[in-house]
């Protein structure tokens, strides 16, 4: 195979089949987790968000998620009942509502899992080099960005 016709593979390969079968396998398992603990595979994205944000509010993630503040609203209920989440007040400003992940047992049954799976993952990345890593972090990054990009085109479309 000339070394033109391998790149175009590849390109197709990492561009293509790769990436969709990333998003499949990762939606599969977000879905696997939230049906353990009983809510929706969004109501876990949020999760996620109030993990990763420190002091987030409702309208913190109905922005970083383009949902509407009422379906972050349901969300937080559903996560709340589950007992992976709660809500509580700011100490200097009472008007501010912060969504907070919780201890409980629905959270002791998945951070196990995600514990394994970003040990594999980190176990994964140090088969490369430092050149190869800052490679990979460019095209997930820049993925990363192209997908903001298209979700922001669909919500538009949306309000149409």
């Amino acid at each position: 195979m000339t070394d033109s016709r391998k790149r175009q593979d590849l390109v197709r390969q990492v561009g293509l089949e790769v990436g969709r079968e990333i998003g499949a396998r990762t939606i599969l398992f977000h879905q696997a987790i939230a049906n353990m603990v009983g809510v929706s595979i969004t109501d876990m994205k949020c999760l996620d968000y109030v993990d990763r944000g420190g002091d987030v509010t409702a309208g913190d993630l109905a922005r970083m998620t383009g949902l509407t503040t009422g379906a972050i609203t349901a969300a937080i209920d559903r996560l709340e009942k589950a007992g992976l989440a709660r809500r509580e007040r700011s100490e200097t400003d009472r008007r501010k509502v912060f969504i907070r992940t919780t201890e409980s047992a629905a959270t002791q049954r998945i951070v196990p899992i995600f514990d394994e799976l970003g040990r594999d993952v980190l176990a994964l990345a140090t088969r490369y080099s430092t050149r190869e890593l800052e490679t990979i972090k460019d095209f997930c990054d820049r993925s990363i960005e192209i997908m903001k990009r298209q979700t922001e085109k669909v919500l538009e479309l949306e309000k149409k």
